[in-house]
């Protein structure tokens, strides 16, 4: 059945519906996406490319908004979708069938198997919010506080709450009130006043933060990137040390200078059984537009040409590793199929 997709980019980037119909260049008909929740750049990233395909390349791809990705990378694995966004950190938990998938180990093995990479980016950074008139100034002011980590489910939570224990040496449960919910609905509870901490990956930038901030004032909590233990942290799962810089947020009492944070990388990946020339043409829209994207949200600055690979840990779609050997990129051994 078709549904009407809802492009809320809080950039303000589409307003409106995207109605699908009938596909004229793909022999699989209308595609299939799965990307996380409004605001992020893996859903700007998916709503925009929605709009690039179709109108550059006659390819009609249906998003599904606000999914929880553990459950779309099996989605995707299955075959009941055909493109999705993919954390590397969820890669080896379905590899090995644990955390998520540890209740059915072998499906998760088989799924992963299944998937193939287009490409990896950018997509953004964690913020800690707290608000300025809050008692809550340094890590260690955490104690004893109402904290949102993410959804009950996916890999936001997880990495929050090791992030939290790391710069602070808190646990949840134990030293905090750890709060899992949707991400929109954490973004109400921090704006009724339910919540003292809130941690949201999100682009630099990030209309969310905004939002939160314009009716009230906030600080970001740094993260440490000497504390014990976050070298190992930030070598795992796509991660990086990074900056949000001076004067981002108009609304955050400490914008005078850059706050140090860990940011990320994710992956966008497709059915393995997809045409060659279907993901060849889909990585190409990607490539080919990209100044376009980049105007069109500024948050999707990260996915570049120059960097299509780092933290990729899925092989590349042989569709995909024909436009970059054309555009003449070196493929990464570990990302050849087979390789």
């Amino acid at each position: 059945m078709s549904r009407k997709i809802r492009k809320t980019l809080t950039l303000g980037l589409f307003a409106g519906v995207l109605a699908v119909g009938t596909s004229t260049a793909s022999a699989q008909g209308i595609l299939k996406g799965d990307t996380g929740g409004v605001g992020s750049v893996n859903h700007t990233l998916m709503i925009v490319l929605s709009t690039f395909l179709q109108k550059k390349a006659g390819i009609n791809l249906q998003v599904n908004e606000g999914q929880t990705l553990t459950k779309s990378a099996l989605k995707l694995g299955q075959g009941k979708i055909d493109v999705s966004v993919v954390p590397p950190v969820m890669v080896p938990w379905m590899r090995k069938g644990t955390r998520f998938y540890k209740k059915s180990p072998a499906v998760a093995k088989k799924a992963i198997e299944n998937i193939r990479l287009v490409i990896a980016y950018g997509s953004g950074v964690r913020h800690y919010m707290v608000w300025a008139d809050s008692n809550i100034k340094t890590w260690a002011d955490v104690k004893g506080k109402r904290v949102f980590v993410g959804p009950p489910r996916g890999g936001a939570s997880p990495v929050a709450i090791q992030s939290i224990k790391l710069n602070s040496g808190l646990a949840p449960k134990k030293d905090y009130r750890e709060v899992r919910m949707p991400w929109n609905s954490g973004i109400q509870a921090m704006a009724d006043g339910k919540l003292d901490v809130f941690v949201r990956p999100a682009g630099i930038g990030a209309a969310s933060i905004d939002q939160l901030g314009a009716k009230r004032k906030f600080r970001l909590l740094a993260v440490n990137p000497n504390a014990p233990g976050m070298k190992k942290f930030i070598a795992g799962g796509g991660r990086r040390i990074m900056k949000i810089p001076a004067g981002t947020y108009n609304n955050q009492i400490n914008n005078d200078k850059d706050v140090i944070t860990d940011g990320f990388r994710h992956q966008m990946a497709v059915r393995k059984d997809m045409s060659d020339d279907l993901a060849y043409r889909i990585t190409k829209t990607i490539f080919d537009n990209l100044p376009a994207m980049h105007k069109t949200a500024a948050t999707l600055r990260d996915v570049s040409l120059d960097d299509p690979f780092t933290a990729g840990n899925i092989p590349l779609h042989p569709g995909a590793i024909r436009f970059y050997k054309e555009a003449g990129k070196k493929i990464p051994t570990h990302l050849v199929p087979g390789g």
